[in-house]
């Protein structure tokens, strides 16, 4: 899959149920996607495949129980968005 289609198929399952997380996550890969190693989009992948709700107690409230496997990308993505907030 070439790099334009990997991203659209990434920013289209960023479309999710809450604007809240619409707007992180889409904010997100137009920031950072080509600052991001294949880990870390595999990891950005694999959160992606989660439910908006499970999203929304890792994201937006800071939750409990995250997979492992998604400590890394959960953190720098929080982290990029903390910068992105601070520069606007």
């Amino acid at each position: 899959m070439d790099d334009s289609a990997e991203f659209n198929r990434l920013r289209w399952q960023c479309r999710r149920g809450m604007l809240e997380l619409d707007l992180l996550l889409m904010g997100f890969l137009d920031q950072h996607y080509r600052q991001l190693d294949q880990a870390q989009l595999d990891g950005f992948d694999r959160l992606l495949r989660h439910p908006d709700q499970s999203l929304q107690a890792w994201l937006l409230q800071g939750g409990d129980g995250i997979p492992e496997e998604l400590v890394s990308i959960i953190s720098f993505l929080r982290q990029g968005s903390q910068q992105d907030a601070e520069n606007h």
